[in-house]
């Protein structure tokens, strides 16, 4: 089969960035010819995955999806393809994967933290009314042939604010490279990364994996561990953005405790480091950190925003928060966690979890779509 895949970055880091590029390699595994339309690449080596270089106005973010947007249809419509698949919001894709979730939704659940001056100004965002412009016609009109939902939460979001036929909008879950992340990897990289870390064997490593910090909570996950009653902890933050505006939120104390670190290529070790895994996000169509801190081996904390949220079973693999904003029942979850008794016995059910999302399973379902869509 000869498919096109469009997203503007496809690199290896990132957690959407990182499904997108293990998918592709699974499609080219299989023997499926693959070609990536990106603006931002990671190269690869393998034959059967082609990359096309699409150009955007980097401007600002308007321009970005306004000039990608246009140019992926461009570069698209040069070359026949069985199927043109999107990761973002373009004219042109028979099938499109909402991976970042109902923009609109999203818009409703920011303002919600948002004071009344920044909410107007945030819904008359011209950058904001050009996602939801190319998100309504991607639903609505039909052109897109199937929808693919990351999530049930996904699912009932677009279904809750757009006019299109439930048949047409498929939940098809995330995979995770059950090889990379691996409890295995807790022997060889545990003690390097710790003592690079400076965090003694005593100290409870807890990690944070994300970058947009708003959307993913930070600022309720930094006011949370003014309430924590335990001392040993040491909070890692791996992600792009401005964190440093972010440790207002805790004492002098507590910023001691605090290290930020930007993406790297070998994050399983990160995992491997870690005592369990915190990701409160506001709005997380799925969270693919969530599930590669499950596939580690980590007891997670997420939040009832969290499409992930749907396939834990509390207290078994971990702990979901009602509300992202609720720092006090945050740092009664990150209290639990820090006591071995409590987390040891959700190891085994973290990974027994993950291990039924794997990369060949998604792949095996998207490709079934495509035969379906080409028949």
């Amino acid at each position: 089969m000869k498919i096109a895949i469009i997203r503007q970055k496809f690199v290896n880091y990132g957690g959407a960035e990182q499904f997108v590029s293990g998918y592709v390699k699974q499609l080219a595994n299989m023997g499926h010819e693959v070609h990536i339309f990106a603006n931002k690449w990671t190269s690869s080596n393998q034959p059967n995955i082609k990359i096309h270089s699409v150009r955007a106005i980097k401007r600002n973010s308007f321009l970005r999806v306004l000039s990608f947007a246009w140019c992926a249809l461009r570069s698209i419509s040069s070359i026949s393809f069985d199927i043109v698949q999107s990761h973002e919001r373009t004219w042109s894709q028979d099938v499109y994967r909402a991976g970042d979730g109902c923009h609109r939704e999203w818009l409703e659940r920011r303002a919600n933290y948002l004071p009344f001056i920044k909410r107007v100004f945030f819904r008359c965002s011209l950058f904001h009314q050009l996602i939801l412009i190319l998100e309504k016609r991607i639903f609505e009109t039909g052109e897109c042939k199937k929808i693919i939902a990351i999530s049930e939460m996904v699912k009932k979001d677009i279904l809750k604010h757009y006019r299109v036929p439930e048949e047409r909008v498929m939940v098809v879950y995330n995979g995770v490279d059950l090889d990379r992340f691996n409890p295995s990897h807790r022997k060889s990289s545990r003690n390097e990364l710790r003592q690079q870390l400076k965090i003694s064997d005593e100290e409870v490593m807890i990690l944070f994996v994300g970058s947009g910090f708003e959307r993913k909570g930070l600022e309720y996950l930094i006011k949370s561990v003014q309430y924590l009653d335990q001392k040993k902890w040491k909070l890692v933050l791996v992600g792009k953005g401005k964190w440093k505006k972010y440790l207002n939120f805790a004492s002098e104390e507590n910023r001691g405790k605090i290290t930020h670190l930007e993406p790297i290529d070998e994050i399983e070790k990160l995992y491997a480091a870690a005592d369990f895994f915190i990701l409160p996000s506001i709005y997380e169509p799925f969270g693919n950190a969530n599930l590669e801190a499950l596939a580690s081996g980590l007891p997670i904390i997420t939040s009832r925003n969290c499409g992930v949220a749907e396939i834990i079973t509390p207290q078994k693999e971990g702990i979901i928060l009602e509300e992202s904003s609720d720092s006090k029942a945050m740092a009664k979850a990150i209290d639990y966690l820090m006591d071995s008794k409590n987390r040891e016995p959700m190891r085994q059910s973290a990974r027994s979890l993950a291990e039924k999302f794997t990369q060949e399973r998604n792949a095996s379902e998207m490709l079934k779509i495509y035969q379906e869509l080409i028949e």
